[in-house]
């Protein structure tokens, strides 16, 4: 591990897996990457099935940087496995980070209202709904937005990787900065195209990472499946029915 990102969600997160990428980092981890690579490894780790990290970091030793959950709030098990890493603390005005975080589960409920009338009918969509449900009781405690306690535990994230970091392995980095402190920390060449802007305010589709998520994901893909399969099976049923009274 080379990189790790240990700024909140919704502090310039996908921009910078984005522009690691760019500087020739490999096998970059972010949110999506931790879902597709590593779920059950987390699973087991969040549900309190395991309190060794080892197996965990097996499933990451050919991964060179790490962005958002959840890896920004175990950033200390990844430091003390690969205590040589970089850290990089992704910063944001508290009120402008609440509401930009607000706004994001404001969109992912407006979208997706109706994923929990289809828990009873799909494993997947269980574990994944309890993944997600996790990883805010650890941060910010619920889907709530609270204002004092988010912003509460957002300045006690940033001081406590302050308090654990040696200073010389730590940027504290603002996306709105661009590539010159970031690639001056990392000690590679300033690229000659814009810092990347990634999943904005509204953003949709591949542009949005609620999107990708629950559309992307493997195992959102399996809960359509087995959605798809529970009604088939529905309508197999009535079909069946229908044809036995009918003839």
């Amino acid at each position: 591990m080379k990189v790790i990102c240990a700024g909140a969600p919704k502090t310039g997160t996908k921009s910078l897996a984005r522009a690691l990428r760019h500087l020739g980092y490999d096998n970059v981890y972010d949110f999506e990457e931790a879902i597709e690579f590593a779920f059950d490894d987390w699973c087991d780790i969040l549900h309190d099935k395991t309190q060794d990290f080892n197996n965990l970091m097996k499933t990451y030793e050919n991964v060179e940087a790490v962005v958002d959950l959840p890896h920004s709030y175990f950033f200390d098990e990844f430091l003390k496995h690969s205590p040589d890493a970089k850290v990089i603390l992704m910063t944001r005005e508290e009120d402008a980070w609440f509401k930009s975080y607000q706004t994001m589960i404001q969109m992912s409920t407006e979208r997706y209202w109706y994923m929990g009338y289809f828990e009873p009918i799909s494993s997947s969509l269980k574990r994944f709904l309890r993944f997600e449900e996790s990883l805010f009781e650890i941060t910010v405690g619920s889907h709530t937005p609270k204002k004092v306690l988010w912003k509460k535990w957002f300045q006690r994230h940033n001081s406590y990787v302050r308090s654990t970091v040696p200073k010389a392995q730590l940027l504290e980095f603002n996306v709105k900065q661009g590539w010159e402190p970031l690639c001056k920390f990392l000690g590679k060449p300033l690229p000659d195209i814009p810092f990347p802007r990634e999943n904005v305010a509204l953003a949709v589709g591949k542009q949005s990472i609620i999107d990708r998520t629950m559309q992307e994901t493997w195992i959102m893909k399996k809960c359509a499946r087995e959605i798809q399969m529970f009604f088939l099976f529905i309508a197999a049923i009535v079909a069946f029915i229908a044809w036995y009274f009918v003839f």
